[in-house]
């Protein structure tokens, strides 16, 4: 590893964010717009931009949350949505849909018969670098939009399925993963990348 890139001040800003991505302080799709705009920058005023709004760094407390800190946005009952574990997470002959501002915990599986899974995970906050969701499809089909800047690891059974994924021309650089797994019996999954309020393509026929 090469020592130079540690005192890049654009390698410790992206340190930065992911750290707060870990605590759940950053959605994806934050993420993902300020990571670009760190990498982007070619000045420390445009790198200063690209943090601006953000609470000060503090390397003594990464990982912890300060006393009396406020709780990650998508937390606050009066300004988010928040996912209730006790929400279906089964669906025959119709759809789940999780999208906008939710939280997307660890080790979440959803399971559809003959029905449809629906996930914008492009505002979604975690709570750690690396994050497992499983997707259960019998006959049922799932589509997936995630920002750039996530990377992603795809496993799992499939048995006369499909699987489809458009991720544009995105480069990884660190940030948070998640690991999908998807099991399928004549089922249909598509995973596309793509920037939170972008629309989708006509030509990328989900609909």
């Amino acid at each position: 590893m090469n020592p130079q890139q540690f005192s890049d001040p654009r390698t410790l800003a992206q340190r930065r964010l992911e750290a707060m991505v870990g605590r759940g302080e950053l959605s994806l799709s934050e993420f993902s717009d300020r990571a670009a705009k760190i990498w982007a920058a070619t000045c420390p005023a445009e790198l200063e931009v690209a943090l601006s709004g953000l609470p000060a760094a503090d390397p003594g407390l990464a990982g912890q949350n300060r006393p009396g800190q406020a709780r990650p946005p998508a937390t606050r009952p009066d300004s988010a949505i928040t996912v209730d574990d006790g929400q279906r997470k089964t669906s025959v002959l119709d759809t789940i849909k999780r999208e906008g501002r939710w939280i997307l915990p660890d080790d979440y599986r959803l399971t559809s018969w003959i029905g449809e899974i629906y996930l914008d995970a492009r505002e979604a906050v975690v709570d750690r670098p690396r994050t497992h969701l499983r997707l259960d499809l019998w006959g049922a089909n799932a589509k997936i939009l995630l920002p750039p800047g996530v990377s992603v690891a795809i496993t799992g059974n499939r048995t006369m399925s499909d699987l489809k994924i458009d991720e544009g021309r995105y480069n990884i650089s660190g940030g948070p993963h998640l690991d999908i797994e998807i099991n399928g019996f004549m089922a249909s999954a598509k995973i596309k990348i793509l920037a939170a309020g972008e629309k989708i393509p006509k030509t990328w026929k989900w609909f």
